[in-house]
C-alpha cells in the first residue's frame, strides 16, 4: 500500500502542476488582449465633458436669473413698505419645468454614458 500512496501522490502533485500551468498560460493570453482595451479610449464619456460644460453653463445662468429676479429690487423694498399684496412670484412654473427638464436630461445623459462605458 505504501507503494501505491506514493504513485498517488505523484499523480495528484502533477495533476495539480499542469492545471497551474494551464491558469498561467490563459492568464497570459488574456493579457495580451488586455493591452489593447487599456490603451482605448472610451468613446461615450469623451463626449463628456462638453455635455458637463452646458450643464454647468445652464446652472450659472439659473443662478444669475434667479438672483436678478428673486433678489430684491428698489421698487419691491418699496412696495413692501406699504402693501404686502403688491408682491408677485417672478419665477413662472414653466420656466422652473424647463429648467428641472434640462437638468434630468443631463442627469441621464451622464448616467447613461458611465454605463456604457463600464460595459
Amino acid at each position: 500500500m505504501d507503494g501505491l500512496s506514493g504513485v498517488a501522490s505523484v499523480i495528484a502533485v502533477v495533476y495539480i502542476a499542469a492545471k497551474v500551468a494551464s491558469l498561467c498560460y490563459q492568464y497570459s493570453v488574456e493579457v495580451k488582449a488586455a493591452k489593447d482595451d487599456i490603451e482605448s479610449q472610451l468613446s461615450t464619456t469623451r463626449t463628456l465633458p462638453d455635455s458637463l460644460q452646458r450643464c454647468f453653463q445652464e446652472l450659472t445662468e439659473l443662478e444669475a436669473a434667479s438672483q436678478a429676479k428673486l433678489g430684491p429690487s428698489r421698487r419691491r423694498k418699496a412696495m413692501q413698505r406699504f402693501d404686502f399684496r403688491a408682491l408677485k412670484w417672478p419665477i413662472t412654473s414653466k420656466e422652473v419645468e424647463k429648467t428641472v427638464q434640462n437638468l434630468e436630461k443631463y442627469g441621464h445623459a451622464f448616467s447613461l454614458a458611465l454605463q456604457v462605458d463600464q460595459t
